[in-house]
């Protein structure tokens, strides 16, 4: 393939400017690929929502050059985020999960950084901010779209600008981030595969000093109310300073504003007096995932691709980790190195993430609703009272901790999805690690996210990939690499080479990476592993670009090697 002028008004419109949108655009932006963001509203996002940047998100950020902006997004540094629950805030807790604050985190070994409390309003602030600086995109707000068409060379959007005119625009391809209602997918025929309903649930923000006030709050990041017939009340300080994420879980009914002043007096424990500051902001518990991915030039993404459950706060990252899957595919096309499967795997690739992601958000919000049952003997102890009672009571908050830990140290659901199946990435037949929710061990075989090894000071592996292809080579040789780098040469596949030879690095990198060449995909993915260079080496480039099946390269054979 050869570059390919932009088309009409874009290479790529993106519709919605919400988190999922607002990353495609700066991450392609950063790439000089020409961007139109078009939002119907104004992209400001005012409900409470989401308020933990998970520690993938944050690996990307520091990628797009944004991991000070969250850190210093207004969260307080030293703000308690410890996880509690109890019967209510003027009572004793009954567990405790300490969470350090920010200002005392510091990453964990298979990291450079690490997760960020930061509310979705601020953090789709941040990403339009990063937005932009992009001088190749153009946002729009208040431009509803009405209509999308493709034919074999480009997409046509009609939308509705602010003075209620109608508009057209083209571009080489469209991808649509407008939500779990997304008008696009309905109007393309897209259907869904959907789990049942589990259960409703609605949040608001709301103000109380009565709230601020309670000793306990002062302590926390997190309070669930625990009762016999389970647990269904959760507050969360929302920005540290006086603001409160409240959110209720109901089988049935519709969660009203009187409803949530009720669960605010149960989470104090008396009645209290609230400022309503949000609209109620109500969702159904179930996971749907949308039967394609992707209609010829239009492609879907966040929200209007899959849903999940919020338990977990997978659902936004989860369409983050989308844009950073298509921002480089759609980059390899539009610059004509790409072979005509490479879009292709873009849902191959998340449909196994979103998978990943929505079992652990749907065993999660099961285990919620378990307590309605599960946690019934230790009520009926501690009714009695007595001796007996208090040992209940502890055997309560062990239960609570255990049953619920993984939902808080979400690194393996962040960081251990994979993509195994994937039709760019060469098998080298080892066998897969098992999937453990609550502990992470980092994987360099082909599909895993690239392990993150310390090559210096501040200085991680993962800073060197992207936004092209990395070879990397560890130890001293370096000239063994030739008939790659030249393949991928010869197909215009941009790669650089990051030779490691220090002795002390090249053994944590021998330990994390197993093999002596290890080719890493410009999202950070390992695409290929050896420990020689193979004769095929064509094919190897071939495979990762999407130009031929995986299948085609033959597992090396000592007479297949070559030395340069």
């Amino acid at each position: 393939m050869t570059p390919q002028p932009p088309a009409g008004d874009a290479d790529v419109l993106i519709i919605g400017a919400g988190p999922t949108g607002a990353a495609l655009a700066g991450d392609l932006g950063q790439r000089g690929i020409s961007v139109l963001l078009v939002d119907k509203g104004d992209a400001i996002v005012r409900d409470a929502r989401l308020h933990s940047v998970s520690i993938r998100t944050m690996e990307l950020a520091r990628h797009w050059g944004i991991e000070d902006e969250l850190r210093n997004c207004g969260w307080p540094l030293d703000h308690p985020q410890d996880v509690v629950w109890g019967t209510n805030l003027s009572e004793p807790e009954l567990a405790r999960i300490h969470w350090p604050p920010i200002g005392e985190m510091t990453p964990p070994p298979t990291s450079p950084t690490f997760a960020q409390r930061c509310p979705q309003a601020w953090f789709n602030d941040i990403l339009l901010r990063f937005v932009r600086r992009q001088k190749s995109v153009t946002m729009l707000v208040h431009t509803n779209v009405i209509e999308v068409t493709q034919d074999q060379d480009k997409a046509t959007v009609i939308a509705e600008n602010p003075s209620g005119e109608r508009v057209t625009y083209t571009a080489r391809y469209v991808v649509a981030c407008d939500g779990s209602r997304s008008n696009t997918r309905r109007a393309l025929g897209i259907g869904a595969e959907k789990s049942p309903v589990w259960g409703h649930s609605a949040e608001a923000m709301i103000r109380s000093p009565q709230l601020e006030a309670l000793p306990l709050a002062q302590t926390l990041g997190r309070f669930t109310v625990v009762e016999p017939d389970g647990m269904s009340l959760t507050m969360l300080p929302f920005d540290g300073l006086g603001r409160y994420r409240i959110m209720v879980m109901l089988g049935d009914g519709e969660i009203t504003e009187s409803v949530i002043r009720e669960a605010a007096n149960k989470i104090a424990g008396f009645d209290i007096e609230i400022e309503m500051l949000t609209p109620i902001l109500p969702w159904s518990n179930r996971a749907t995932v949308a039967t394609t991915f992707r209609d010829g030039r239009i492609f879907l993404a966040g929200d209007a691709a899959h849903t999940m459950p919020t338990t977990g706060g997978l659902g936004m990252n989860t369409g983050i980790l989308d844009s950073f899957d298509l921002a480089w595919k759609l980059d390899a096309v539009l610059s004509g190195w790409a072979g005509d499967e490479l879009l292709a795997s873009y849902d191959v690739e998340r449909r196994a993430g979103v998978l990943h992601s929505s079992s652990l958000a749907g065993t999660i919000y099961q285990d919620w609703v378990r307590t309605r049952t599960g946690f019934r003997q230790f009520w009926e102890r501690i009714e009695v009272g007595g001796e007996d009672a208090d040992r209940a009571r502890a055997e309560l908050g062990e239960a609570l901790v255990s049953t619920f830990r993984r939902e808080f140290n979400n690194i393996p659901a962040s960081l251990d999805y994979r993509y195994e199946q994937s039709p760019i990435c060469i098998s080298d037949g080892t066998p897969a690690p098992e999937l453990d929710l609550e502990n992470y061990t980092q994987s360099a075989r082909p599909g895993h996210r690239a392990p993150h090894v310390w090559l210096g000071p501040n200085e991680s592996t993962l800073d060197h990939f992207g936004p092209h292809f990395t070879l990397l080579v560890i130890g001293e040789r370096a000239d063994t690499a030739t008939s790659l780098v030249d393949a991928a040469e010869q197909r215009s596949l941009p790669l650089t080479v990051l030779e490691v030879t220090d002795g002390q690095v090249v053994a944590a990198m021998r330990e994390a990476y197993e093999r002596t060449y290890v080719l890493v995909r410009p999202d950070g993915h390992v695409a290929w592993r050896s420990d020689s260079v193979p004769q095929h080496a064509q094919q190897i480039v071939d495979v990762v670009r999407g130009a031929s099946p995986a299948d085609s390269v033959a597992e090396p054979a000592d007479h297949d090697l070559v030395s340069g």
